[in-house]
Parts: structure tokens; C-alpha cells; sequence
């Protein structure tokens, strides 16, 4: 089950020029978002840990996505 939500990427995707798309088309690139999400946030909140922090930052989300 997705955690992100299905209608504004679909969306997102139509405003980029689709003019129809598939729900499985759409789940597809949710699953690799979210996949993405994980990785950049596990590495931004490994940059947090190392800064001493818990909170992960901007600074850190930036640094990640290098």
C-alpha cells in the first residue's frame, strides 16, 4: 500500500504533458519515489547524527540528495 498519495502525482504527471495515464504507470513511479524518499532521508538523517543533532535540516536533505 502506498504512503504517498496516488491523485497529485497523477496530476503532476499530467501537468508535464501526459494526456492519460495508466494506474499501474502511476503506482510505478510512487513505488520509486518513495524509494528515493527512504534513501535521502536515511542518509540526511545519518549527516544529522554526525552533526550531533536529531533534527534533520535543510542543509542536510541537500547534502544527501549530492
Amino acid at each position: 500500500m502506498p504512503r504517498l498519495a496516488i491523485a497529485p502525482v497523477r496530476d503532476l504527471m499530467k501537468e508535464t504533458g501526459a494526456k492519460l495515464v495508466a494506474k499501474d504507470a502511476v503506482m510505478k513511479l510512487v513505488e520509486y519515489l518513495e524509494g528515493r524518499i527512504e534513501e535521502i532521508t536515511s542518509k540526511a538523517a545519518g549527516l544529522a547524527k554526525h552533526a550531533g543533532r536529531k533534527k534533520i535540516m535543510l542543509s542536510d536533505i541537500n547534502l544527501a540528495i549530492k
